[in-house]
């Protein structure tokens, strides 16, 4: 499925469309009022497709900071007032762990990082907003780099990665680890190829001498530097001597790197911004900088596809259960007419059996048996279709809860916990009047996020409401959802990702069969 990605520099808003196999520039637009009107009738002329809106600007921020290791919404609470402590004047503010310290309280290392100049990117959102286009996310092409070392087959060690970007920018983006930790965006308006490794390499070592300075590359450490660019300025930069032992440039041919992504039809030019919309398409990265209220006809546009999507799904069934029907009536006629015809031979057969043998004193008490059995199965209005329909709607009235396991058995005893066990020789009339229906119901919590309280309200909730509905004489909550870990105290009640507990419960449901609602 094909997306559109906005590419925003300082001086120009590009629209892409791109596929699995293909990357079309639909047009490219000023940072102007003007421009990004021309821009929205674009997307318009295609009934306004959500939009990526893909940010490479220089006036965005790196900080990389050390906080206590939380998880869970404290997590999230914490690292969202320390970023708007660092950067008070915009809210376009992004934050993601990437480490963790080996040693001490084992902290988490956090990279905060955030649009600085608010007037690069906001006019663009309100333009989009007021056309209707739904806006996916805003995200940072620094941190959408990452996949692209990963691309080059470089896991570890100390890495810069630099591109070349429209409107004459050199992007450098410093990974350690497969993590980006820091970026820079320099002017470079050189067309010739040997200029261009001469600027490159002291740029490399300009940058090798700032990551010293913000202590994240020791005086030691070497620093590899790729270098994505054209058949000619690969030339040049291999010819390009370099006196700092530290530093090893290599050249990246562009336009083969992005055929081995997937790319046959890639031209030979030095410029890396469709390949970071590639990129940015094929891995589908979280959204780094919109606002909730950026992302509001985003939601809506995706409700309007789950409706459509939902009804669609009901038709199929429709016609597919209809099919079903249509096939198991046939069937069942066929079958019927087969069992028709055994009947009658059967029958003759006992007939002439019968005709032979003497008339048993049995054979009148038998039958009253058998009818007071039919009387009293006749006697129950069992319908369980409404069970299922009256637990359905008791769980989408908490869409949050999981339906695991569900049973049910008959019995006289509103109180017994399961089915009564029928002995050989019990007699037919012990069977019961006015029965009741027993119901059991286990599941668990939907994406549990630790919050104990909260599910319990939940189920309360569910249990509360089906107490409430006809036919029912109780519920029971058998099991809440409870944090059972044994290292809870130590912790504060708080598990890393890898090992969260499920959160199951458990409910108990009794139905008086004679309401005439089961």
């Amino acid at each position: 499925m094909a997306s559109h990605i906005l590419y925003v520099t300082g001086q120009s808003a590009s629209l892409y469309r791109v596929d699995r196999k293909r990357i079309d520039k639909l047009c490219t637009q000023p940072c102007s009022d003007a421009g990004y009107a021309a821009v929205c009738a674009a997307l318009l002329e295609h009934e306004a497709p959500p939009v990526a809106v893909l940010t490479d600007l220089i006036e965005e921020e790196f900080r990389e900071e050390s906080l206590p290791h939380t998880i869970g919404r404290d997590r999230a609470t914490l690292h969202a007032r320390h970023a708007g402590k660092l950067f008070r004047s915009t809210p376009y503010r992004h934050y993601r762990v990437i480490d963790r310290q080996k040693q001490g309280r084992r902290d988490d290392q956090v990279l905060f990082s955030a649009l600085t100049n608010r007037d690069n990117i906001e006019p663009l959102l309100n333009a989009l907003a007021t056309a209707g286009v739904p806006v996916k996310g805003v995200y940072s092409l620094p941190i959408v780099s990452r996949h692209l070392v990963k691309s080059l087959g470089v896991q570890n060690g100390n890495v810069l990665l630099v591109t070349e970007q429209p409107d004459g920018g050199l992007r450098e983006t410093f990974v350690r680890d497969g993590q980006v930790r820091f970026s820079r965006l320099a002017p470079i308006n050189e067309n010739s190829a040997r200029r261009y490794a001469q600027i490159l390499t002291a740029e490399a070592q300009k940058t090798r001498r700032y990551l010293h300075t913000l202590r994240l590359l020791g005086h030691d450490q070497p620093l590899d530097v790729f270098a994505l660019c054209d058949s000619a300025r690969l030339e040049a930069l291999q010819q390009q001597p370099n006196d700092d032992g530290n530093i090893r440039i290599q050249g990246i041919d562009l336009s083969h790197l992005t055929r081995l992504l997937g790319l046959p039809d890639s031209p030979d030019t030095g410029l890396s911004d469709g390949l970071f919309c590639y990129l940015l398409h094929k891995y589908r990265s979280g959204n780094h900088y919109a606002r909730a209220a950026d992302l509001r006809n985003w939601r809506t546009h995706q409700v309007r596809l789950g409706m459509l999507a939902a009804s669609w799904l009901i038709a199929v069934g429709a016609l597919v259960l209809s099919g079903m029907n249509i096939v198991d009536a046939r069937l069942v006629e066929r079958e019927a007419a087969k069992l028709g015809e055994l009947s009658a031979q059967t029958g003759h057969a006992y007939e002439q059996i019968e005709q032979g043998l003497p008339v048993q004193p049995d054979a009148a008490l038998a039958m009253r048996e058998a009818l007071d059995v039919a009387g009293r199965l006749k006697s129950y209005p069992l319908k369980i279709d409404r069970l299922y329909r009256l637990v359905g709607s008791g769980l989408s009235a908490q869409p949050g809860l999981a339906l695991d396991k569900f049973s049910w058995f008959v019995t006289p005893d509103r109180d017994a916990r399961k089915p009564a066990e029928v002995q050989p020789g019990d007699e037919p009339s012990s069977l019961p009047a006015s029965p009741y229906l027993v119901t059991r119901i286990s599941g668990h919590v939907r994406n549990f996020n630790g919050d104990y309280a909260r599910v319990q309200q939940q189920v309360e909730y569910m249990a509360d409401w089906l107490s409430k509905q006809p036919g029912v004489i109780g519920v029971q909550v058998i099991r809440k959802p409870l944090n059972t870990r044994a290292d809870n105290n130590l912790q504060g009640g708080m598990a890393v990702n890898e090992d969260r507990e499920i959160a199951e419960f458990e409910l108990r449901l009794v139905l008086e069969l004679n309401h005439g609602t089961v």
